[in-house]
């Protein structure tokens, strides 16, 4: 019996030490690449990324971000994941943004394998669960927003049981630190009320010790999300944001449920339907042969199952006709998203899949349902490697392999994205020619996404944020005017949504930025005095402006500024005479 224990100690270790070393391998096209490497642009580089640059350079100084679109308060940019800003004080952010990455991978694969485990499901499906879930194409900049969630719920149940108490509320907080209130914090306190009714319902012995935890959860979340929260009720004569000025379309019910069932949010997407399907048929066979275990991990899937299910539905009516009528009368919910609800599901669809794997092997210990057992685990065995192979090619993993095979790989590089060894050369330029530094100056991006300016430093008037004055955007707006006029498609993107602050052009609507090429505008327009008024210096453009200066521009650099394998040349414009 001692050695069976032995073995079985041995084997935990095993399946353990192997999904957490398939988990560390992700980071290996990273560290080749290196700053070549691809990351998802979108709400990751072009934003967030940039949030956690500027708040880091100004931790604890001041209320404003001076560098971000004219001077903005630092609600403009609020941290998807505040703890984590720590990370980018040394100044190293690719190395910072590949540490959140692999920070969340092994900790959600840590958390699902613990999680599966608590729910007695054997270590090898366990590993298997929680590699899937370390691999899903979840943001890194968001933290542990979503890769957090199995081991936090792993501590409540620790705490329900009185066991690892103070490693539990450690994380507990440490959660809170790295995570986000707006986008899976609000929901993970209401499961949590929910959860305590219950308890408070049947089993009021455990009511206390969760109650603690939930309330370190708010608590923490308060205390890193003061401004935020300070400036949504109201505090310190806050200005209108923009979002007052959103156009709320609404989504079809039963169409949209469906989406959130089978494919997730946004930003959500874990390719667990067929992991879904596959589960529901195992557990509809177990009716018939398990009992006792069987019965016991058929009711966590069920409860999976269901809290899934509510969430979908919120969110199907958040964003339906109904949701978007109180939404419309309700300006301080306008712009907020209970759709990101669905930012918890993908931990509770894999719990239920490592439960199904169970479940089968339960039914092949069986002996009248050992057939089923076999035919049932083939089938789910089947639909978790279909769903790796998923996973891969919808995440940025296979993006980067791809790099390495190839480096004319055609999609955007960090480097790319950020215009690294170009910028550098625009502020080098600036500072020689015209004896500027980049604080003494403004400008704006055209054809290159603002955030690279914002990157390497330079104080720019445009900028993507999902919460600045709406009188920013007013006076922007008049800067952009006769190019909104001259697209539907644009003016109703601006108007009605607003985030993304940028230089638009009728001539290329849709694309923030401009490969160098044969491209040029040849009928840019904007009101140059309104940048002026701005406070606009230079304008920074990706390709050259046909007759600018019949529009008020001075072309600074007859030849645009680059390298050889850069993705953008750059050409500088003087707004006004220079």
């Amino acid at each position: 019996m001692r050695d069976r224990k032995l073995t079985g100690s041995k084997l935990h270790k095993v399946w353990f030490f192997l999904g957490l070393a398939a988990v560390a391998a992700m980071a290996v096209p990273y560290i080749l690449l290196g700053e070549d490497a691809v990351f998802t642009y979108h709400d990751q580089l072009d934003g967030e990324l940039i949030a956690y640059i500027l708040q880091a350079k100004h931790l604890f100084r001041g209320d404003s971000l001076p560098e971000f679109m004219g001077g903005m308060p630092k609600t403009a940019l609020t941290l998807p994941a505040p703890g984590f800003v720590v990370l980018f004080l040394a100044g190293h952010y690719f190395a910072a943004l590949l540490a959140m990455q692999m920070v969340g991978s092994l900790v959600g694969y840590v958390g699902m394998y613990l999680l599966a485990r608590e729910c007695k499901v054997q270590e090898g499906i366990g590993a298997a669960a929680g590699v899937l879930f370390a691999y899903l194409p979840f943001l890194p900049v968001y933290g542990l927003s979503q890769y957090g969630i199995p081991l936090l719920f792993w501590c409540v149940l620790q705490l329900n049981k009185k066991r690892y108490s103070a490693v539990s509320y450690l994380y507990v907080a440490f959660y809170a630190l790295t995570s986000s209130l707006a986008l899976v914090g609000f929901g993970l306190l209401g499961m949590g009320v929910l959860w305590l009714m219950w308890l408070l319902w049947r089993r009021r012995e455990r009511a206390l010790a969760f109650l603690g935890a939930w309330l370190l959860l708010l608590g923490v979340y308060i205390v890193v999300n003061f401004r935020l929260l300070a400036e949504l009720l109201g505090a310190g004569g806050a200005s209108i944001s923009h979002k007052s000025e959103y156009v709320l379309a609404a989504l079809p019910f039963f169409a949209t449920l469906w989406q959130n069932l089978t494919k997730g949010g946004q930003h959500s997407e874990d390719c667990h339907l067929l992991l879904l399907v596959a589960t529901l048929a195992v557990s509809a066979v177990s009716f018939a042969f398990g009992e006792g275990s069987v019965k016991r991990l058929r009711r966590t899937v069920g409860v999976c199952l269901l809290w899934n299910l509510l969430f979908c539905i919120v969110a199907a009516l958040w964003d339906s006709g109904a949701g978007v009528f109180l939404r419309n009368r309700m300006e301080a919910l306008r712009g907020f998203q209970v759709n990101r609800l669905l930012w918890i599901a993908p931990a509770l669809w894999y719990l239920a899949f490592a439960c199904g794997g169970m479940i089968c092997l339960e039914l092949l210990a069986a002996r009248k349902g050992r057939v089923w057992g076999m035919l049932t685990g083939a089938v789910l065995g089947c639909a978790a490697m279909a769903s790796g192979f998923q996973i891969l090619l919808a995440g940025d993993i296979k993006s980067n392999i791809q790099k390495l095979r190839n480096p004319d790989y055609g999609l955007l590089s960090y480097r790319d994205y950020y215009a690294i060894g170009v910028m550098e050369q625009v502020e080098a330029w600036l500072r020689d020619a015209v004896g500027l530094e980049p604080w003494e100056y403004r400008v704006a991006s055209l054809g290159i996404d603002p955030a690279a300016a914002l990157y390497h430093g330079f104080y720019s008037l445009d900028g993507y944020s999902n919460n600045y004055p709406a009188a920013y955007k007013q006076e922007f707006r008049r800067v952009l005017a006769p190019e909104l006029e001259r697209s539907e498609y644009l003016s109703d993107y601006f108007d009605h949504w607003g985030n993304r602050c940028y230089l638009f052009s009728s001539e290329c609507p849709g694309y923030y930025t401009i490969e160098k090429g044969g491209f040029f505008f040849q009928d840019y327009r904007l009101d140059v005095e309104a940048l002026k008024g701005l406070g606009g210096d230079y304008l920074l453009s990706a390709a050259y402006i046909a007759d600018a200066e019949e529009r008020g521009l001075t072309l600074m650099t007859e030849e645009p500024l680059e390298t050889e394998d850069s993705y953008y040349r750059i050409y500088i414009y003087a707004v006004g005479d220079r």
